[in-house]
């Protein structure tokens, strides 16, 4: 095989995406969306609508670390940001953050389509500034030597955001017609955006679908009300405006990788779970994939050394003969090391095709992202559970208690609310207290239905049903609780709320019923908290013995109402 010439970052990018040769070295997409920002002087919140300003921003970035491309924008909501009613938080350190769903009632849904087939796509002053930014990169003559992506949110994706996402889960299941008319409208506005993107100059949208995830939508469903559109948006993107799309979806895709390799994209990227090697195997000759150097674990708190071996077995397993782009996940923390990022560009720069596998060294003991054995890689939380344990392997015949138990497990499983009900009241019949209902049979089913979701058995979707089934017999328990522990449940009171900057609440749900079923009384403030109230209704007010306060952790070090909450 020849040796390829020196390529300028474009020719690389595009000889890996194209998979019509190799590349001369491992292309690579560092993500330097708010990171890159953070290289200009300036925060994330004073350049996203000054197009100009966020390009000289990121163009700084480039010229200090490298990369093969120039990215435009840094978030998937700009569809959403183009509905009436769509709040976002700017954040100063991080991509935006939604606050408001514009859509979540069915009377706002209809008025905003009404508009719309009336008066047409209006874009936001967010997209037009990253047409700016597109434009500007142009200018710079960087489309000569770069390839420029931006991010554009998925069809489905910017469905739920329009709705809220426990909403629109709920929808799938309980009226997937209208589940369908929302998403429908959100592909024509994903259409739009994606046409302002390739008019300003831009060579690729990368659409970010994570909604259509096998951790929150079993395949089927997926191929219903996710795939669908996906084909429909690509063939636009291919035929009508002779552009390049790109699927980007987190976490566990292995059941629809082979879906997701047909739906019309040049490339797919994401963590693809449960490994990018496994991916490589199943689809690597039909598309290229971009992916997937640990964000967190690896990038944020390994050694230079760790960044290095981990790129390195990235190439050795996915990228031998073409077709791979490192890229660290779906984006980078702002405070990012140095030292890291250019230990993955300069290590990708470094590896030549055609590849001399053996000259990258003894691999044996580095794991990819998805690995039983990555630093990455969580066991389950119910590892070492003898209840679990128990149910699995009881064959004996059942005690009048047991039989309650093993009954209220099986509701659970099976999405019974009126079964769960049923042998509630049972169990109350038979002696047995509220508390050992709810921790031997309703919260160990669900302690079993969360173990079939970490082992990607079950779903979120499934995850909600089995909540709200727990949650049909908690109004029989819940006096009988209260009264147990006075006027707190019998472990305390709990304050749960998604701070603003957050609207994330499929989690935060799931967690209020688990702590109710725990014995906890559980005062539920929602989402878009504000960090006055978290501190009021935690701590003077409603909350005075045995207080916990919850909020989202995750948003803590990027959002200012997180950091306000945590104190």
């Amino acid at each position: 095989m020849a040796t390829p010439g020196k390529m300028t970052s474009r020719e690389r990018v595009f000889a890996a995406v194209t998979m019509q040769g190799l590349p001369d070295q491992v292309p690579v997409v560092p993500l330097l969306m708010t990171r890159g920002i953070r290289e200009g002087g300036v925060r994330v919140d004073e350049v996203l609508l000054d197009g100009e300003a966020q390009a000289h921003a990121k163009k700084k970035s480039l010229d200090k670390f490298g990369g093969d491309v120039i990215i435009a924008g840094t978030d998937l909501f700009t569809p959403v940001e183009c509905v009436d009613g769509c709040e976002l938080d700017y954040l100063p350190y991080a991509q935006p953050s939604l606050v408001t769903h514009p859509t979540p009632t069915r009377d706002a849904f209809y008025r905003f389509k009404e508009k719309y087939e009336k008066e047409g796509f209006k874009p936001s002053k967010r997209v037009l500034a990253i047409q700016e930014e597109g434009r500007t990169y142009v200018k710079m003559g960087l489309k000569d030597t770069h390839a420029i992506p931006t991010p554009v949110g998925g069809p489905i994706t910017t469905a739920q955001l329009m709705t809220g996402s426990s909403e629109f889960l709920t929808l799938l299941s309980e009226d997937p017609e209208y589940a369908l008319e929302v998403t429908e409208l959100a592909l024509d506005i994903v259409k739009n955006v994606c046409r302002l993107m390739f008019e300003s100059g831009i060579d690729v949208c990368n659409i970010l679908d994570p909604f259509n995830s096998s951790d929150i939508l079993p395949p089927e469903v997926y191929r219903k009300h996710g795939l669908p559109f996906q084909k429909r948006l690509f063939d636009y993107i291919n035929n009508d405006l002779k552009g390049i799309g790109f699927t980007h979806t987190c976490t566990f895709t292995q059941p629809i990788w082979r879906d997701i390799a047909s739906n019309g994209c040049f490339n797919f990227n994401g963590d693809m779970y449960p490994g990018m090697d496994k991916a490589k195997q199943a689809i690597g000759g039909q598309i290229s994939l971009m992916g997937t150097l640990s964000p967190y674990s690896t990038l944020m708190h390994g050694s230079t050394e760790a960044v290095r071996n981990e790129v390195k077995k990235l190439a050795a397993e996915v990228g031998y003969n073409g077709g791979l782009i490192v890229m660290p996940g779906c984006d980078i923390d702002w405070n990012i090391p140095e030292e890291n990022l250019h230990a993955m560009i300069q290590q990708c720069a470094e590896i030549k095709y055609p590849m001399d596998i053996a000259s990258l060294g003894d691999l044996s003991n580095v794991y990819l992202a998805g690995h039983p054995k990555h630093p990455g890689k969580r066991s389950s939380s119910v590892s070492g559970d003898t209840q679990i344990a128990e149910v699995k392997t009881r064959h004996e015949d059942l005690t009048p208690q047991q039989e309650v138990n093993e009954k209220l497990v099986e509701a659970i499983m099976e999405y019974d609310g009126d079964k769960a009900i049923e042998w509630t009241k049972k169990g109350l019949e038979r002696g047995m207290t509220a508390q050992e209902i709810v921790f031997d049979g309703l919260s160990l089913g669900m302690k079993i239905v969360g173990d079939m979701y970490e082992r990607n058995e079950r779903f979120v979707t499934d995850m909600l049903k089995a909540a709200k089934t727990m949650d049909k017999a908690m109004p029989i328990l819940t006096p009988l609780l209260e009264a147990a522990g006075g006027g707190d449940g019998p472990t305390g009171t709990v304050v749960v709320g998604l701070v603003r900057g957050n609207t994330q609440d499929i989690g935060k749900n799931l967690v209020c019923l688990m702590l109710k079923a725990n014995g906890f009384k559980v005062i539920d403030m929602g989402k878009n908290v504000k960090a006055r109230a978290v501190h009021r209704d935690g701590g003077e007010g409603k909350c005075r013995r045995h207080r916990h306060v919850g909020d989202d952790q995750l948003v803590l070090r990027l959002c200012p109402e997180g950091q306000a909450a945590a104190g």
